[in-house]
Order: C-alpha cells, then structure tokens, then sequence
C-alpha cells in the first residue's frame, strides 16, 4: 500500500503534563516510579473538563502506586519465610515505572506506563506495558475500533499486518506462533501510527519483553479516521516538564 499524507487538519491538545516522581531505597527493597498528571493551560480556545484529566491522572497514579504496593509485600512476605532458618537466601527486589504521552490531539489523549520489577538485579521478574487511551471530550475510552472508518475490518487488517510482521522475521518469535486479535487487543496510538503490542513470553522469548507491532498511517490512510492521522497547525510540539 503506497505512503499517504494526512488528509486534515487538526490541533494539539493544550493540556500540560506534570512528572511526578517518588523513590526510595530500603535494604531489601527499592522503587523509583514516575507518573503524570494533566492540567489545562489557560487559553483562550482549547478546554478539557477538569475532572476527565483528574481521573485519567488518578487512575495512572492509583495503578503504579498498587504495582510498587503489591511487590513490597511480596518482598516482604518472600524474605520473612527465609529470614530464620535461609537468611543468605534473602533477595533485593526494586520497582520502577516510566511513561509516555504518545498522542495529543484532536481532544485524544494516549499514554503508556512502562511497569517493571527486579529480584536481585537480574532480568525483570515483571515488564508490564499499560495503555490508556482517552476521549477528553467525553472521558470515554478509545476503543480499537475508532481509530479506523466505519465498515472497515480492522480486526483482519491488523491480524493480516501481525502475521506479515511476524513472516519477516520468524527467528523473532516462537515456532508456530498463534495469536487472536480481539476487541480488548492492547494498544495506544502514536502521532504516525497505532500500535498493538503483546506481553512478554506470548509471542517470543520473555527476556525480548513486550512485542510491538506499529500500522503506520501513512500507508494504511485508507483505512483510517482522519481524527488520528492528521497534521497539528496550532503549536510547534514540545516537551515540557516541571
């Protein structure tokens, strides 16, 4: 399918990100995690509800502090069975989160937290990737199928692009893989395409982590709604933190 340009126009949302970070180190246990909160700016022509990016923010924070919670107490719970009898068989465990905001447009937003925990410093014990894709107008999901034009089959357009991916380079993955995509298939959106993706060990070796697959725009434009491929012309795009 031949590249395509955007066939609209649309506008940055003109919401700011706050990082948020907490972090501390104990003997057995560690944590460094990041998390955002959305704010509107003050402007004249562009307004989200306030209480649509408190949610959004509160349900990101609520999810990463659980994550950090849950692997304490299994830190806790693993090193008080081994403290008496195995006490040189004690483990370190850390937790860390990151995040991206990936799209912003259009009263869309899509981000995604990168979760992960250690025991011992080797590989990660979990590598989980979180979506959160959202409609600021009406605090509603995105659902998979929104991001392309009506009638269109995007549960086969994207089943036959995994599979052509996965043909290309099948040292990548398992010896006959099978996968289905669904409804709930993860996901987030990105300015110049959608990505699915699979947790680690689903379609390849764990220690590869989460197996991405990106459907760029540009050649599936066809296929799209041209909410999400689109040209920004309100603002040059920057990074700000504070």
């Amino acid at each position: 399918m031949a590249n395509s340009q955007p066939a609209s126009n649309c506008l940055y949302n003109l919401i700011y990100t706050d990082f948020n970070e907490e972090f501390s180190k104990g003997s057995n246990f560690y944590y460094d995690i990041q998390y955002p909160a959305f704010f509107n700016f003050n402007n004249g022509y562009f307004f989200a509800n306030p209480s649509i990016l408190n949610n959004i923010s509160n349900l990101i924070k609520e999810e990463v502090i659980s994550f950090r919670d849950n692997l304490a107490k299994e830190e806790a719970q693993y090193n008080s069975t081994v403290a008496d009898n195995k006490p040189d068989e004690k483990k370190v465990y850390s937790a860390f989160s990151n995040f991206a905001v990936t799209f912003n447009k259009n009263h869309l937003l899509s981000v995604i937290v990168n979760l992960r925990g250690f025991t011992n410093h080797t590989l990660p014990s979990y590598d989980e990737l979180y979506n959160y894709n959202y409609d600021l107008l009406t605090g509603k999901k995105i659902n998979l199928q929104d991001i392309f034009n009506n009638g269109v089959d995007y549960i086969k357009v994207i089943t036959d692009y995994v599979n052509y991916k996965i043909n290309q380079n099948k040292d990548l993955y398992f010896d006959n893989v099978e996968f289905f995509i669904t409804d709930d298939q993860a996901f987030y959106i990105e300015d110049d395409g959608l990505v699915v993706y699979f947790d680690a060990g689903q379609l390849a070796k764990e220690e590869f982590g989460t197996t991405k697959f990106k459907l760029m725009f540009s050649k599936f434009a066809p296929y799209i709604n041209p909410k999400f491929y689109c040209s920004a012309t309100n603002i040059n795009r920057r990074i700000y933190r504070r």
